[in-house]
């Protein structure tokens, strides 16, 4: 019965994916709006079609491929088969069988991320990743991830065997605590694949720093990203909590932007900042990782479920793997709608927060030259943005900025 489940599951999760391409494409054969048609030339848009529907065919056949897979996993015993052939007792075979798991996603994984980075991304010029920066990034990954879910996996492992059915709730506190100190520290971890340098003293320091301190914030310092290193494309955020709180500036949009434009965006980050964005999503991502941790918890404590894919009891390893494995994909997709509808709303107002500080045009300036050097589609379906865009499209902030600015 819980394997038809699962792969139930599996099916509805893959048809949703598909779904969703469809309905991008189907967009794609419309006008875009009025007032963005000016982001792209004809020329330019034919390219951006192109370099999309590249990039929707490879995203489907890896969808295809790892549904291929995940259906041959639990339509098997595989997991059980694997484990028993492990040496070790409880604690050496849950962990050798995660390893083993995370490698084999990483693996098959490997050629997409390597199609789509040094293939389709350097053909439309955008990638900057050299092939012994793509190895060491996956090798990276691999590390990070790996011991991060098998640091997990013994603490759950220990709480379970201490405290029996009462484990869960020990886990959610050790996942929140994950969830904090990763929030907190997260330049830290992307220090391992990026490097960080302050912003020079000069005309757009000073011009970044008065509106900080307009703000009533002392400002600790403002943060370059070696992000050319990697890719041309142009970004900025707010990152950390509290005290370890960081705004955090592409390289290419310092070096590609006007001070306008970038006083602009740095407006935009601030009022994120100001507001506590960032720690209004750490706060929504801990009440996820509670609905994740009961979801566990089931997946644990009823010993069928493992016993039906060959494990002789319930298995704390096989339970994080099938809930990690896709189960969380659903779960996770459909927690994140609302997620996105606060994000959508945090991103408006920070806009505004942009134009109050008189950057009203320089940010739609800033936000259409953002969307050509990064290719972004400028009409995506409206149930795909209401479902899973974390910012409204570029056309209806343009709409609000003039809003804002008219008022």
């Amino acid at each position: 019965m819980y394997r038809i489940i699962f792969v139930a599951v599996l099916v509805l999760n893959f048809v949703y994916s598909l779904t969703l391409y469809a309905l991008s494409a189907s967009q794609k054969k419309k006008p875009l709006p009025q007032n963005v048609r000016d982001v792209y030339d004809s020329a330019e848009y034919e390219r951006w079609s192109r370099y999309s529907a590249e990039k929707a065919r490879l995203g489907i056949f890896e969808k295809v491929f790892d549904f291929a897979v995940m259906l041959v996993m639990f339509l098997t015993n595989v997991f059980a088969w694997v484990y028993d052939l492990l040496p070790g007792g409880e604690y050496s075979k849950s962990i050798l069988l995660l390893i083993i798991y995370m490698f084999v996603l990483t693996v098959v994984s490997i050629p997409f991320d390597y199609v789509r980075v040094m293939k389709i991304e350097e053909k439309y010029g955008f990638n900057k990743t050299t092939k012994k920066t793509f190895v060491l990034d996956q090798i990276k990954n691999f590390i990070v991830n790996t011991g991060l879910n098998v640091g997990l996996l013994c603490i759950v492992l220990a709480l379970w065997n201490a405290l029996g059915v009462w484990f869960f709730i020990a886990a959610y506190a050790v996942i929140a605590l994950f969830v904090i100190v990763f929030s907190m520290l997260s330049m830290t971890f992307m220090k391992l694949f990026n490097k960080f340098t302050p912003l020079p003293e000069g005309e757009l320091r000073d011009t970044l720093t008065e509106l900080f301190r307009k703000s009533g914030y002392e400002l600790s310092d403002i943060y370059v990203m070696d992000a050319s290193s990697r890719t041309t494309k142009v970004n900025a955020y707010c990152t950390g909590l509290g005290r370890f709180k960081k705004i955090v500036l592409y390289d290419n949009l310092v070096n590609g932007y006007s001070t306008g434009e970038i006083a602009a965006v740095f407006s935009h980050e601030l009022a994120h900042y100001k507001h506590k964005d960032t720690a209004k999503n750490t706060l929504y991502s801990l009440l996820m990782m509670l609905v994740v941790t009961v979801f566990l918890a089931a997946f644990v404590l009823v010993p069928e479920i493992s016993i039906e894919f060959g494990f002789a009891a319930e298995s704390v390893v096989f339970g994080m793997i099938v809930f990690t494995g896709f189960i969380g994909d659903m779960v996770m997709t459909i927690l994140m709608i609302p997620s996105a509808f606060l994000s959508r709303k945090y991103e408006y107002r920070a806009d505004r927060a942009a134009a109050e500080a008189g950057y009203a045009e320089e940010m739609i300036t800033a936000l259409k030259k953002l969307s050509k050097d990064n290719f972004a589609d400028l009409n995506p379906h409206p149930i795909e943005v209401a479902l899973e865009h974390s910012h409204p499209t570029v056309s209806m902030r343009a709409a609000a900025l003039e809003g804002y600015s008219e008022k």
